[in-house]
């Protein structure tokens, strides 16, 4: 198993938002506990979605709070909420007079109505930021279990495949890649130990077949994924890499042949 192109395939972020197939996370448990890179991914990951969890949770804001606060300060009523203002004179026992102010019944039920909108408006704004990060992380798990599917199809297709080393030509001897080719005549190529191609160049496979060479396609440098489809053939006698202009070249530049090696 290529550790570095399981990774980088989805299924441990999948795994960590919980959304993974339960066969698929039986699979990546047990390779954890076999191979460190794989658990430390898988913890980093977790890690990164708590992070991501803690940074966008949502906190009224400062000048919202000292709103409803002033709204609560008892003894603090705007006299234009008063429904009328009454001095009721008691006479006690010593004929001292007393001026009391009744309570406003209004009061409370318009505190209360206006907290009422606040929480209502809050709730509102909050639901929305809520349903916008759900949506989101769809979008996200979507991509991922393409991402998924499509690892899952070439391990199908690659636990029979015939595994062909292209060694380093004579002007390149320490190059080397590696070729897989399956029994439903799909290949898949991996540039083990080239350097990158320069500005303005790619690399392309060939096939030789009945002693002619077959376009397979262009080599992706930019692409995440390492192990990479190719042109299907049928009856390959022997593959090569060259380096041509960017957009491939209808045949190979022999001077400019990288790596070769036979099937079988």
């Amino acid at each position: 198993m290529d550790i570095d192109a399981y990774i980088s395939s989805g299924i441990i972020e999948q795994y960590a938002l919980g959304t993974i197939a339960q066969e698929s996370a039986s699979i990546l448990e047990c390779v954890m506990k076999h191979n460190y890179e794989v658990e430390k991914a898988v913890l980093q990951a977790q890690e990164t979605l708590g992070d991501l969890a803690m940074a966008q949770s949502v906190m009224p804001s400062a000048d919202l709070k000292a709103k409803i606060a002033s709204k609560l300060v008892f003894g603090t009523v705007n006299t234009s909420i008063l429904s009328e203002k009454k001095v009721v004179q008691l006479q006690k026992s010593d004929d001292e007079a007393i001026s009391l102010q009744p309570r406003n019944k209004n009061f409370w039920a318009i505190a209360a109505s206006l907290l009422l909108i606040i929480s209502l408006g809050w709730n509102v704004l909050n639901t929305t930021s809520k349903n916008t990060e759900i949506e989101d992380l769809a979008n996200k798990n979507n991509l991922l279990k393409t991402q998924v599917d499509l690892v899952e199809e070439q391990n199908i297709v690659l636990v029979n495949a015939d595994k062909i080393k292209l060694l380093g030509v004579e002007t390149h001897p320490q190059l080397y890649a590696t070729v897989m080719y399956s029994n439903s005549n799909q290949v898949y190529l991996q540039l083990d130990n080239l350097p990158n191609a320069p500005a303005g160049k790619e690399y392309q496979l060939w096939a030789i077949v009945d002693g002619a060479p077959v376009d397979l396609g262009m080599y992706d440098q930019t692409n995440s994924q390492k192990l990479q489809p190719m042109k299907a053939v049928k009856n390959p006698q022997a593959f090569a890499i060259t380096l041509e202009n960017q957009g491939g070249s209808p045949t190979p530049t022999m001077e400019q042949m990288y790596v070769m090696g036979k099937v079988g």
